[in-house]
């Protein structure tokens, strides 16, 4: 089933999703375009590390070459599920990516590192 799931975004979307763990955090790595076709994944993985009793997310955005505004939305709705009870942060967002949260001022919503070790401290 994984290689039907990855197939599907290789299709929708060009994204590559991979996730790890360090102490007790997430680290989800994601690679090439978020869009309206697979950025809802993104919370479909997280609520599901959630209901094995994770509660801490980091989003690894280094490779990340595209996002929409769906995107945004599913970001938002993750950091609000999180943010009583785990975190939800963002690590190495540049580029165009950037700018759209600059634009929007989310920079001022999300904490936003310039890569996972600074996230993780």
């Amino acid at each position: 089933m994984e290689k039907v799931h990855k197939e599907i975004l290789g299709l929708m979307g060009k994204i590559d999703i991979d996730c790890r763990d360090e102490e007790d955090t997430i680290i989800i790595d994601l690679a090439g375009q978020l869009d309206v076709y697979n950025s809802n994944d993104i919370s479909l993985l997280i609520e599901a590390y959630r209901e094995r009793g994770f509660q801490k997310f980091i989003l690894n955005l280094e490779k990340v070459t595209y996002l929409d505004s769906s995107t945004i939305s599913v970001f938002i709705h993750c950091y609000q599920i999180l943010k009583d009870e785990g975190r939800f942060v963002l690590a190495g967002l540049h580029g165009a990516p950037k700018e759209v949260f600059e634009l929007a001022k989310l920079h001022d919503v999300f904490q936003i590192f310039p890569d996972v070790q600074g996230a993780m401290k």
